[in-house]
């Protein structure tokens, strides 16, 4: 399994199984650029956590891939999708959507945009989580309370996104994130792209900063 950006904030998770967008924040990120990834990369769907908030419509080579925005359980050949409903805040009762990716034994988790942590019964829902996907540019949840949630979900891996792309240096958010966490567990440099498989998963949880693709 290959995880990167797709623009400078969506998730491109690809795996044996195929291959998904995570959240991409406009038109171009949620289309597949093939000069900056292997030729061979089928884009089977477009996971999104807020489709209210999107204006874009998908079009051209890729307008058939399956666009996947509500809770419920989805399998697209061998990939297993799942997306599970998230409170927007702790008052309102509008929902997000997270999604857990299952592929070659991997449980890989998007935690979405929700301001407000998941409850423990959500958390038992979510299950066992390898890799942790945070949108560090765009989350707007307390970094106290984020750090709370990856102790409870015990991911081997985080990956944050939040490179700012005027600086080249950690957004507000992902700085924040670096400092709670401890930057001894942080990898200090951000990385175009990570292989994950069940065997190379760290035996104590590290934090990789991916930056965008040149």
């Amino acid at each position: 399994m290959e995880i990167s950006l797709n623009g400078q904030n969506a998730f491109l998770v690809k795996t044996a199984s195929g291959t998904v967008i995570c959240d991409p924040a406009n038109e171009e990120e949620a289309t597949f650029v093939p000069s900056s990834a292997a030729d061979d990369t089928v884009l089977t769907a477009v996971l999104r956590s807020r489709p209210a908030n999107s204006t874009f419509r998908r079009q051209g080579r890729f307008a058939s891939s399956d666009v996947i925005s509500h809770p419920g359980e989805y399998e697209i050949g061998d990939l297993g999708l799942r997306g599970i409903a998230l409170p927007v805040d702790s008052e309102s009762k509008k929902t997000v959507t997270s999604f857990r990716i299952d592929a070659e034994s991997l449980a890989v988790y998007m935690l979405g945009r929700p301001k407000a942590s998941p409850d423990s019964r959500t958390v038992q829902i979510i299950g066992r989580v390898d890799v942790l996907l945070l949108d560090a540019a765009r989350l707007e949840m307390d970094v106290k309370e984020l750090s709370s949630l990856i102790g409870a979900l015990d991911p081997s891996l985080v990956l944050a996104n939040g490179i700012d792309p005027d600086t080249e240096e950690p957004g507000m958010m992902l700085k924040s994130l670096l400092g709670e966490t401890g930057s001894d567990q942080a990898n200090k440099e951000p990385q175009p792209r990570v292989s994950v498989t069940k065997s190379n998963l760290p035996d104590d949880r590290q934090l990789v900063v991916l930056r965008p693709r040149s």
